[in-house]
């Protein structure tokens, strides 16, 4: 599929019919750019790199002298989980072509058509092409916002001191969806910035303020994600300091209790040696006599530990 982009229309055509002096743009599967990338001028390598399995997220793309080539991972901002869509694409003087890797949905070939269908005014391969990568950040700051209102409900959970028993897991799962996203949007910010470069000339000077604004997108939604991150680890860290705090009150519990029944411990053990000449063992008050004794050691305690607010 390809489209020829004119001053006042947009004419949908066939490679045969490209004219290398107007503005085409197109997307073509990998068997259909094995048929044509001698035509095109590509190099052999660069056709191997799209065959290439690579799902990592690429962090820049290959300048060569009369084209650009690079592969992007598509990440559904929405559902980081979900199978990404991969496509590479290639730049050339007055040409532009994505080539479908992974696509299940036909969304990477909706992206050409919108980005097309967009265009009202003088038509410029610059427009079509950051009009392709600016898709890629639609909604991009929906998934923020969302992650947002979780972090504060999860402060709001830990400052009540009702911490789920699954908080800890939250918090890593969230913080691994924010890494993927900080990554996808840093892929693409490189690419912006590449572009932006124009090192083979291959956009008019006027273009390169579309690949700024791009730029300037990703940097700033790559920015928020590494924020929100930031806010996950000061979550985190709270939430040690209450589970800590927690321990620490329980412990502090216990060793009032303990202190609290040491000496009563001694005086048991005092009176448990059974000793033939212990006046206490045979006189009618001794039972009562320890038993206030005992009661004014536990008062004299919980008084002390009371003012020394222990408790």
């Amino acid at each position: 599929m390809f489209y020829i982009l004119r001053e006042n229309n947009v004419k949908k055509t066939e490679f045969i019919e490209l004219d290398s002096n107007e503005i085409c743009v197109g997307f073509l599967t990998v068997e259909e750019l094995n048929q044509s990338f001698d035509s095109l001028g590509i190099k052999k390598k660069t056709f191997l790199d799209c065959m290439y399995d690579q799902t990592h997220l690429r962090t820049s793309i290959d300048t060569y002298d009369d084209f650009s080539f690079g592969i992007i991972n598509i990440v559904y901002v929405m559902d980081v989980h979900k199978p990404k869509d991969r496509v590479a694409f290639i730049i050339k003087k007055n040409l532009f072509l994505l080539v479908k890797l992974v696509d299940e949905d036909n969304s990477c070939k909706d992206m050409i058509e919108n980005a097309v269908g967009r265009l009202t005014q003088k038509q410029t391969l610059g427009k079509v092409v950051s009009g392709v990568f600016e898709s890629l950040l639609l909604n991009g700051n929906k998934p923020l916002e969302i992650t947002e209102r979780k972090i504060l409900n999860m402060e709001q959970q830990l400052v009540n001191g009702r911490i789920s028993e699954h908080l800890n897991r939250d918090i890593f799962n969230l913080r691994k969806d924010l890494s993927i996203l900080k990554n996808y949007y840093e892929q693409l910010f490189n690419i912006g910035e590449e572009l932006q470069e124009n090192q083979n000339n291959l956009f008019e000077e006027d273009d390169l303020r579309y690949f700024r604004i791009f730029t300037v997108k990703s940097e700033r939604l790559s920015n928020n994600t590494q924020l929100l991150s930031e806010n996950l680890i000061h979550l985190r860290e709270a939430l040690d300091a209450s589970l800590n705090y927690s321990l620490n009150k329980t412990m502090q519990f216990f060793t009032v209790v303990t202190t609290i029944f040491l000496p009563l411990t001694l005086i048991v053990g005092w009176y448990g040696m059974n000793f033939t000449n212990m006046p206490e063992l045979t006189w009618k008050y001794g039972y009562v006599t320890v038993i206030i004794v005992c009661m004014i050691v536990v008062g004299i305690c919980l008084y002390l530990f009371k003012r020394k607010k222990y408790f």
